[in-house]
């Protein structure tokens, strides 16, 4: 009797453990993604623009185009407050929007940032909408009654009457309304906004399409949501952030490859890393403006260069970056006074660059300078 009762309590536990295994949530795998892939791949993996703009933000013969690039260079000189305030003058939105987003931390300049941001989102602009909802970094972190600085700034006698008419969620849902519009119109941008508002790139069930769909984008030369994709596919380890698994670092390298291919800068400064020898790829980071390209130089191909080389490549650094940094990268690296920069040839050097745009609209302050 005793060996029956034990028997049933096996099978009930069994059967217990059978139900449990099968309501366990279901996770994502990766790999499954890889194949999905497969086709894009094929049919990009050889093929070089003849654009180099053409997987650009903006192209130059946009507004826009000159600050941007400046922004994404880190050039916080007066050249670039000029441009910015004479589109600003002209009612430039964006313009505006991203002179508010860089004013908005200083306590003597945060009720006119915010006023700007306020007088856009009463004329719809959904990029003004949003970096006021409660989804903004910059929102919760300077217009909320909680911030220290304005504590001070009520100290002080500034205007604080922004606390706590913002950061809500109701006016997120206003900018995905704005986005929505966007989206219609075909703005990648806008559509990928939304794909993440919906969450498609957390779906289990729904995997395959937000695949697709950053297919799609790169196929139109919208790499963001696949650079987006690949750092999904690392895991963070004693060495750092790493792929997964070996089939996920050569897919990761592969679409790195497709987006190089489209002079996308992040994708080429991730590649290089990996491609250590490959100069017909240093050659196009160089080309599209890459920052990138000069610390993968200093540090994988210096010793391919004459110390002529490295005082010409340190010199060319600091006019297109406004730093001067490389002076004195290394013990064997020339100083700054070593030679006379008329021997180097930097405009003639600039002259030969097309630099694409990798931020747009979405992009934080203290990324702007990273590709």
């Amino acid at each position: 009797m005793m060996r029956q009762k034990t028997i049933i309590q096996v099978i009930f536990l069994s059967l217990s453990m059978s139900i449990l295994t099968g309501c366990k949530e279901k996770t994502i795998n990766p790999e499954d993604g890889i194949p999905l892939f497969k086709d894009f791949i094929e049919e990009n993996i050889d093929k070089v623009a003849n654009d180099s703009y053409i997987s650009s933000t903006v192209k130059p013969d946009d507004e826009m185009y000159d600050l941007m690039l400046m922004l994404q260079r880190g050039d916080w000189s007066q050249t670039t407050w000029d441009e910015m305030d004479s589109l600003m003058k002209k009612g430039v939105e964006n313009a505006k929007i991203l002179y508010a987003r860089t004013k908005i931390d200083e306590i003597y300049k945060r009720s006119e940032a915010t006023a700007i941001l306020t007088e856009l989102m009463r004329k719809g602009n959904p990029y003004a909408i949003y970096w006021l909802s409660n989804k903004s970094n910059l929102c919760l972190s300077y217009l909320s009654s909680e911030h220290f600085g304005n504590k001070v700034a009520k100290e002080l006698g500034l205007d604080t009457s922004y606390e706590n008419k913002y950061c809500t969620e109701q006016i997120y849902q206003k900018a995905v309304e704005g986005f929505k519009k966007l989206a219609a119109q075909g703005d990648l941008h806008a559509q990928y906004f939304l794909l993440k508002d919906q969450g498609l790139d957390k779906s289990v069930e729904k995997r395959e399409e937000y695949i697709k769909e950053v297919i799609r984008f790169a196929e139109a030369h919208y790499y963001k949501p696949m650079m987006d994709y690949t750092s999904s596919l690392r895991k963070q380890s004693k060495k750092g952030r790493v792929f997964s698994t070996e089939k996920l670092k050569n897919l990761s390298l592969n679409l790195f490859r497709v987006a190089s291919n489209n002079y996308y800068i992040p994708a080429m400064s991730k590649l290089v890393y990996y491609e250590r020898d490959n100069t017909v790829l240093f050659d196009r980071l160089k080309k599209s403006g890459g920052r990138n390209y000069f610390w993968a130089m200093a540090f994988d191909r210096s010793n391919e260069l004459t110390n002529r080389d490295k005082y010409c490549h340190a010199v060319l650094f600091e006019k297109i970056y406004k730093d001067t940094d490389f002076y004195g990268f290394d013990s064997d690296w020339p100083k700054k006074g070593d030679y006379d920069e008329s021997i180097c040839e930097t405009d003639k050097e600039i002259s030969k660059m097309k630099p694409m745009i990798y931020i747009d609209y979405f992009t934080r302050i203290d990324n702007w300078g990273r590709g």
